[in-house]
């Protein structure tokens, strides 16, 4: 299945490719550098050195446990498949999991009141990345959706560690009551999540199409349908997750906040 993906993204490599390799060439070691300088900067100058080490760190575990993953816990099996010289395991996507590490720290060092849109920044982000590796035969779908998966986690793990353990009360009336409505059930946020969802829901026919033809040789419309649900899920993902992540600071949040 995720060889029949990675044929069918030749498919969309004749429209794109050329913008993808572009973008991808934006991540770079020194882009990573720059960007952990930018998320302290900004985080430090909104007043919090708690949110700047939190998403710093985010950042650092994402992409160090990415390599770990890729190089010395996961391997692939030999089948002939690989379009790598070497063979070698490519899960989880090193360029993408920069990008998911940018976008998950940037929602946790915006405020409240402009988290939901700064998710919707990140999992756009996420998406033209993740999918720009796919298009150029970078990567096979679950190459993607592991990187961003682990980049929501190290985001979560930040979330239940504190990291917006120093924000006040929700602004408008009611104070602190108003905490679910001022960052997690937003119009933005439940949008972001229906977003996923509906991609998430598009891309199961679209697996099952292509599971149960891989017995026999893949044929056009299967490469078609197995790139369009690793789209897909790559689209499911990011957006649900950023969804869900913002959702954290909702009454779980204010809760902590009251203890």
């Amino acid at each position: 299945m995720e060889q029949t993906a990675l044929s069918g993204s030749l498919i969309g490599a004749r429209f794109v490719s050329g913008h993808a390799r572009s973008l991808l060439q934006v991540i770079t070691m020194p882009g990573l550098v720059a960007l952990i300088l930018a998320v302290l900067l900004l985080a430090l100058w909104r007043g919090s050195r708690r949110r700047a080490l939190w998403a710093a760190g985010v950042v650092v575990a994402t992409n160090v446990s990415t390599q770990v993953i890729k190089h010395w816990v996961l391997w692939r099996p030999e089948f002939g498949l690989s379009q790598r010289w070497d063979g070698a395991n490519t899960l989880p996507s090193g360029h993408t999991a920069v990008a998911a590490s940018a976008a998950v720290a940037l929602v946790l060092v915006t405020s409240r009141r402009w988290r939901p849109l700064a998710a919707w920044a990140g999992a756009l982000v996420a998406v033209a990345v993740g999918y720009s590796t796919l298009v150029c035969q970078w990567h096979r779908p679950a190459d993607v959706v592991a990187a961003l998966l682990l980049a929501l986690g190290w985001g979560a793990l930040a979330v239940a560690g504190g990291c917006w353990q120093d924000e006040g009360p929700a602004n408008g009336p009611g104070g602190r009551g108003r905490h679910w409505g001022s960052a997690g059930m937003t119009a933005p946020t439940l949008a972001l999540l229906l977003v996923g969802l509906l991609a998430g829901l598009a891309s199961v026919p679209l697996e099952l199409w292509t599971l149960w033809g891989a017995e026999e040789a893949a044929s056009v419309p299967d490469e078609l349908m197995a790139y369009a649900a690793g789209a897909a899920a790559t689209v499911a993902t990011a957006c649900a997750g950023m969804a869900v992540l913002v959702l954290l600071s909702g009454p779980a949040a204010a809760s902590r906040q009251r203890r």
